[in-house]
């Protein structure tokens, strides 16, 4: 499961779009009208500040694939990381940066990824300017109840049936429904819209665009193993 640290304007976005995908979440707030409503949709819920031990323990953070810290402050954001990444290293930690001059302190916490809310916002603008067919594109795909198509990451385990083939060999369109869109390499490296005959190797991340069940599909067929594991990088 993925626990939510701050159920407010961002963090409710992450609880919706982590259910719309089938995911179970825990979210986590000390505010418990606002839980109360996520209860009644059926989420799990726990009442209590965030940068507190007991109270992520009780959202079973031992356990986490991954966990999210949108809290309204850096320094709260930060004991979140903090506590999250001592009790479990295995997780992998998402936090807002309320102010960009935070996002490497956060890092260095022990965060794997930090999303300021400003840029993303600043980058959206610009985007409807310049490509606004996208931004639509993307948005109806991401609010149609009926498609709910989603752009998707499967990382290739070593003992999957589909290492050593070619795209064309395992023809993914037809066995999973989905369309690669990349493919990246360990060492960070990215084949846009690869070669068919670009050949499946362990370690990679295939990049696909499909529905829930078409991309749970791909990842029993190159053996997903979940989350990518947390770096100090």
């Amino acid at each position: 499961h993925y626990i939510v640290c701050g159920v407010g304007r961002t963090g409710i976005h992450v609880i919706d779009e982590l259910v719309a995908v089938g995911e179970a979440v825990v979210a986590v707030d000390a505010n418990d009208s606002v839980l109360d409503e996520l209860r009644s949709r059926g989420v799990l819920a726990v009442t209590g500040d965030a940068t507190e031990d007991d109270v992520l323990e009780r959202a079973g953070l031992r356990r986490a694939k991954g966990v999210v810290a949108t809290l309204d402050d850096d320094k709260t954001n930060m004991f979140v990381v903090v506590t999250a990444r001592q009790i479990n290293p295995r997780a992998r930690i998402v936090v807002k940066a309320v102010s960009p001059s935070a996002a490497e302190k956060l890092r260095r916490a022990g965060a794997d990824s930090v999303v300021a809310p400003n840029f993303i916002g600043g980058m959206r603008i610009a985007s409807e300017l310049l490509r606004p067919h996208v931004v639509r594109f993307l948005d109806e795909m991401l609010r149609d109840k009926e498609a709910r198509l989603r752009i998707e990451e499967a990382t290739v385990g070593g003992d999957a049936i589909l290492v050593g083939k070619t795209l064309r060999e395992a023809n993914l369109r037809e066995t999973a429904g989905v369309e690669v869109l990349a493919i990246r390499s360990p060492d960070g490296q990215v084949a846009y819209v690869p070669d068919l005959d670009t050949r499946i190797a362990a370690a990679q991340t295939i990049i696909a665009l499909g529905r829930p069940d078409q991309i749970a599909k791909l990842r029993d067929l190159v053996g997903h193993s979940g989350a990518t594991a947390h770096s100090s990088a």
